[in-house]
C-alpha cells in the first residue's frame, strides 16, 4: 500500500479531562465546519513528531510534550490512503492561553459535549474510542 500523504494529530487534555478541539473552516478540503483535533500535514523531509510540535504551536500557541498515542490508517473515498500519526500530551492552559492559529475556534471540551457536536468522522479513532 502507497501512502499518499502523512498527517500528525495532537490530542491535548486540560487538567479537567476536556480535549483541545479546532472548529474547522469552511474552506478546508477535509471535513469543512466539523470539529477535529488540531492537526497538520507532515511535510516533506520532516518527521512526524516534529510535524505535531509545529501545528500545535502554529494552532494553539500551546507548548506542551507530546507522545505518539497511535497510528492509524485511513482510505478516502477517493482511493488515496492517508497514515494518521496521533500523539497525545497534557497541559495545564486554560480556555483564555489558546491562541487560535488556524480554523475558526479552539475550545476544550469534555466528552459528553463532543457527544453532542458535529464531528469529523475519524474523532473517535483519534481519541481512542472506536
Amino acid at each position: 500500500m502507497i501512502i499518499d500523504h502523512e498527517v500528525a494529530f495532537i490530542v491535548l487534555i486540560d487538567g479537567a479531562g476536556r480535549v483541545l478541539m479546532q472548529h474547522r473552516g469552511p474552506d478546508k478540503r477535509v471535513e469543512p465546519g466539523r470539529l477535529s483535533t488540531p492537526s497538520g500535514l507532515v511535510e516533506p523531509g520532516e518527521d512526524a513528531l516534529t510535524a505535531a510540535h509545529r501545528e500545535r504551536l502554529e494552532e494553539t500557541g500551546l507548548t506542551a510534550d507530546l507522545e505518539l498515542a497511535r497510528v492509524l490508517e485511513q482510505i478516502g473515498a477517493d482511493g488515496t490512503v492517508v497514515r494518521l500519526h496521533v500523539f497525545a500530551g497534557s497541559t495545564d492552559a486554560r480556555q483564555d492561553d489558546v491562541v487560535c492559529g488556524e480554523g475558526l475556534a479552539m475550545e476544550f471540551l469534555t466528552r459528553q459535549e463532543l457527544a453532542t457536536r458535529d464531528l469529523a468522522s475519524n474523532v473517535w479513532a483519534l481519541l481512542g474510542q472506536e
